[in-house]
């Protein structure tokens, strides 16, 4: 039987040594991509300011998972708003309409997809980070219509997300005057 054990450096990764990138003020490292794993599931790490995160969305075909490693986030999963924090894991199912804002003054997740995915799209739509730091304004470009051309294309595609028509419980954190969590 021939050995099927990959290189071993593919088999160990950090921050350091993966390529990362910056895209809604979130430095995005993906630790494990779809593409090695043959789409089974992605894993990133991310670093995130105060008030960051994406407005409600659904992920049709897959799950994914926050292992929060250092801050709060809230999280809005349906209708309901939750807290994670420092050694929580929280689990969105497919189909979930979800969102989430970071409330502590920087968060650092794992972000576990099944299947793989949205690594592809940061990857598309995202800034290549030129250090393992947090994006300024500056640093980050926006992405091109070709760019959003694309990836909407490979969304179709794939059909692994789509906007959701979920209100918004967490905008009001997103903003300059963030109330406290419930």
């Amino acid at each position: 039987m021939a050995d099927r054990t990959p290189d071993v450096s593919s088999l160990v990764a950090s921050m350091a040594t993966v390529p990362g990138y910056w895209q809604l003020d979130i430095l995005w490292s993906p630790l494990v991509s779809t593409e090695q794993t043959g789409g089974a599931y992605s894993l990133m790490e991310q670093l995130m300011p105060v008030q960051a995160g994406p407005p409600p969305h659904v992920h049709d075909h897959g799950d994914e998972l926050f292992y929060i490693l250092a801050g709060e986030l809230a999280l809005q999963l349906g209708d309901q708003v939750v807290t994670g924090t420092a050694g929580q894991l929280v689990r969105i199912p497919a189909g979930t309409p979800h969102c989430f804002a970071v409330r502590s003054d920087t968060a650092r997740v794992l972000n576990f997809y099944v299947p793989g995915m949205l690594d592809t799209q940061i990857a598309m739509l995202g800034t290549p980070a030129t250090s393992t730091r947090l994006p300024t304004r500056e640093d980050q470009r926006p992405a091109s219509p070709g760019q959003h051309e694309a990836f909407s294309q490979r969304l179709h595609d794939l059909a692994t997300q789509a906007p959701s028509d979920q209100p918004d419980l967490l905008a009001r954190y997103r903003s300059n005057d963030p109330p406290p969590l419930p």
